[in-house]
C-alpha cells in the first residue's frame, strides 16, 4: 500500500476555514474497507496545527488498512492492544475496553458491533477495536523508555545529537533510580505510595549529598513526562500517582543562579591584554561574543554561517528557528547587533565555531576550567554563563526599555519574532554606547575597535 505525503489529505473548508483530513480509501483494500473515504475534521484552523493533528490520524488509517490486508493480530500484547486503539481512531470512535464500551449509548453500540461483525472474518484487530477485547497490556519499569521513544516520534523530532542523547540520559537515570528502589513492576500495579516511596529516596539522598531539590524534581517530571506520552498512546493512566509529588523547595535546597561578574572585572581582567592567552581561538572568541551580546553559551556554539551577517548595513548573529536542533523557547529567536570585540571576534570566525558544534557541555567545561585555572572567576559560583547575567545588568543600568531587553536576550515580550529595520539600528546604537573597551597590559584602556 503506497503511503504519499500527509499534505495531499489536508484540506481548508473554504466556508469554515476549517481544515480537514479527506482521503479516498486505496484501492488496493476498498474490498475489505466498506468506506469510500475517511473523513475526518482537524478542529483548528491553523496549518501546521492541522498537519500535527493529521499525522495521528494518518498513522491510524495505514495501520488500519495493514491490519486488513493482513488478517491477523500484531505480534505481542502491547503491539495488539496499540494496534486496536488505532484501528479505533481511523474509524472514528475511541477504544474501550469491553466492559466500558457495554455501557455506551445503544446507537454507539450498534454501530460497533456491525462494524466487528462485518469484519469478523476479516481482521481480529478490528474486532479488538470495536469491541474492546484487546489484551489489556501490561508494561513494566523497563519498558518505559522503549515505549516512550515509541510513542513520541513528533517530541523528539528537531533535537539535536547532544540534545537527544542528554534528553535520554536524564530520563533513563529517573528510570534506573526507581527500579532500583521498588524492582521491575508492572506500571499498573504502581500506586502512590510507591511515587511517595521515591520522593521520601530522593528527600535522603538530597540530605545526605546535600544535592538540589531541582534534581529530584527533574526526575520526578521526567517520569511523569514519559508516562504521559504512553497514556496517551495506550489509553491508560499511568501518569496520575505522580500528580502533585515535587519536593517543595528551602533557602538550603534551591538551585542557586549564576552571579553577574562585576563590569569592572570583565573589562579590566578578562578584556586585558594577554588574558585569555593559553585558550583556544574558537574559546576565546565565543567569551568576546557573549560579553556584547549577552547570547546564551549554546546560541554561540551553535551558530551556523547563514546565522552570520557581517556584510549587512548592521552586522549581527542571528538566533534561528531550524529543523536540526531546538532553541530553548520560542522567543530565543531573534538577531543581535554586532559591537566591539564581538564583533571583531565574528569577522575571524566567519564560518561559526565548529569545535563546538552540539558540543556546548565540552565549551562550558573547557572555558570555565580555564578561567578559573587563569583566575579569572570571582569566586566557583560564577562561570562562563555568568557574562550573560553581567550583559542583562550593563543594559538594564543603561536604560534599556524592557522591550529592548526582551529583544537582545531572546525573553518573553509579546514581540514578533525578528525585530524590524528601525528596532535593529536602534539596537546597534545602543549597544556601541556601552560596549566596554579593551584594557591594556599597563592598566589603561583603549577602545574595542568597532564599525
Amino acid at each position: 500500500m503506497k503511503s504519499q505525503d500527509l499534505s495531499n489529505y489536508v484540506f481548508k473548508d473554504p466556508l469554515s476555514g476549517i481544515f480537514r483530513y479527506y482521503r479516498r480509501v486505496p484501492t488496493e483494500v476498498a474490498h475489505l474497507d466498506r468506506r469510500n473515504f475517511v473523513r475526518k475534521s482537524l478542529k483548528t484552523k491553523d496549518a501546521k496545527e492541522a498537519l500535527e493533528r493529521a499525522e495521528t490520524i494518518h498513522r491510524a488509517s495505514e495501520g488500519y488498512w495493514r491490519a486488513l490486508i493482513e488478517g491477523k493480530n500484531a505480534s505481542g500484547a502491547v503491539e495488539e492492544y496499540q494496534s486496536a486503539v488505532k484501528a479505533a481512531q481511523s474509524l472514528g470512535f475511541t477504544y474501550r475496553p469491553a466492559p466500558d464500551a457495554a455501557r455506551l449509548d445503544l446507537i454507539e453500540l450498534e454501530r460497533r458491533l456491525r462494524i466487528a461483525e462485518q469484519n469478523f472474518d476479516i481482521s481480529p484487530t478490528i474486532v479488538d477495536a470495536t469491541l474492546g477485547t484487546a489484551h489489556q497490556p501490561k508494561p513494566k519499569v523497563s519498558d518505559i523508555w522503549k515505549l516512550y521513544l515509541q510513542h513520541n516520534e513528533a517530541g523528539l523530532t528537531g533535537m539535536s545529537p547532544n540534545q537527544l542523547r542528554k534528553h535520554r540520559l536524564s530520563r533513563e537515570r529517573a528510570l534506573r533510580y526507581f527500579q532500583e528502589l521498588i524492582g521491575d513492576r508492572e506500571l499498573e500495579s504502581i500506586d502512590r505510595a510507591d511515587a511517595i516511596r521515591f520522593r521520601d529516596w530522593w528527600v535522603t539522598k538530597i540530605k545526605d549529598e546535600k544535592l538540589k531539590a531541582y534534581s529530584a524534581n527533574r526526575s520526578f517530571t521526567d517520569i511523569a513526562g514519559m508516562l504521559t506520552v504512553i497514556d496517551d498512546a495506550l489509553h491508560t493512566q499511568f501518569h496520575k500517582v505522580w500528580e502533585k509529588i515535587r519536593i517543595k523547595e528551602t533557602n538550603a535546597t534551591k538551585l542557586g543562579t549564576r552571579p553577574p561578574f562585576p563590569t569592572a572585572w570583565v573589562r579590566d581582567k578578562i578584556l586585558a591584554d594577554g588574558a585569555l592567552d593559553g585558550l583556544n581561538a574558537e574559546g576565546q572568541a565565543i567569551i568576546h561574543v557573549m560579553i556584547e551580546t549577552g547570547m546564551r553559551l549554546g546560541e554561540v556554539c551553535n551558530l551556523r554561517p547563514q546565522d552570520i551577517h557581517l556584510e549587512d548595513e548592521i552586522p549581527h548573529v542571528e538566533v534561528a528557528e531550524r529543523e536540526d536542533r531546538r532553541n530553548k523557547t520560542d522567543y530565543s529567536i531573534r538577531r543581535i547587533p554586532l559591537v566591539g570585540v564581538a564583533l571583531e571576534a565574528m569577522k575571524k570566525h566567519p564560518n561559526g565555531f565548529p569545535l563546538y558544534q552540539d558540543k556546548s557541555d565540552t565549551a562550558s567545561a573547557n572555558i570555565n576550567k580555564f578561567l578559573w585555572n587563569a583566575e579569572l572567576r570571582p569566586s566557583k559560583r560564577h562561570t562562563v554563563y555568568s557574562l550573560r547575567h553581567t550583559f542583562q545588568d550593563r543594559i538594564e543600568n543603561a536604560g534599556a526599555s524592557d522591550r529592548m531587553q526582551a529583544d537582545l536576550m531572546g525573553h518573553e515580550f509579546g514581540r514578533p519574532t525578528y525585530g524590524d529595520g528601525p528596532e535593529m539600528k536602534k539596537r546597534a546604537e545602543f549597544l556601541k554606547a556601552i560596549a566596554l573597551k579593551l584594557a591594556n597590559t599597563t592598566g589603561s584602556t583603549r577602545e574595542a575597535p568597532i564599525e
